[in-house]
């Protein structure tokens, strides 16, 4: 009997071996540094970003920021005269500042076949020095074959993904350190 659990042991562990290899978490890849955005009073969220920019504001705005709403950048854009290109190019940086806005957050995203976020590429860009201040590249994990249920426990969906992105990006996050930024939303 002794003979027989061992041998069921090995065996069970070198299934639990190939499952962990087969599956990978979400990779995160800091550009920069964390930014201490509570030095930012006013952060506008490009209205490019998507449901995953949306996400990320709501997770900024679920930790006491207030950010911007796409609607109103939008609206600023279109006063300013400036499209999406260019906002973060010097012109449109510099016509942000010049209307109070620190920095400009922008979010590109590509959705993954279940509709969950695949990957996404984050960028915090300062109005004045024109310089990105912090950016995140992440990917959602996998499991095995696209679909099964390890790869269904890996993955993310919109809400864990953004708070992942956020917890790279914000300097005063510290496995829920509380902290405040005062950020202004019109």
């Amino acid at each position: 009997m002794t003979y027989c659990r061992q041998q069921m042991k090995k065996f069970y562990s070198i299934l639990i071996l190939i499952f962990l290899q087969s599956c990978a978490s979400s990779k995160v890849s800091m550009i920069g540094s964390k930014v201490p955005l509570s030095e930012f009073k006013n952060i506008a969220l490009s209205s490019n970003s998507g449901m995953l920019g949306q996400a990320v504001a709501n997770e900024l705005v679920g930790r006491g920021y207030k950010v911007q709403s796409p609607g109103r950048t939008s609206k600023m854009m279109l006063r300013l005269n400036l499209n999406e290109a260019e906002i973060t190019e010097p012109k449109g940086l510099e016509a942000f500042a010049k209307e109070g806005v620190d920095a400009v957050i922008t979010v590109s995203a590509v959705g993954g076949y279940d509709q969950m976020p695949q990957s996404a590429s984050v960028q915090i860009v300062n109005t004045k020095s024109f310089d990105i201040m912090a950016g995140v590249n992440w990917q959602n994990g996998w499991g095995g074959e696209q679909g099964s249920i390890a790869d269904r426990v890996m993955r993310k969906g919109l809400t864990r993904s953004a708070k992942e992105i956020v917890n790279a990006l914000d300097a005063s996050y510290q496995g829920g350190a509380s902290k405040l930024l005062n950020v202004i939303t019109k």
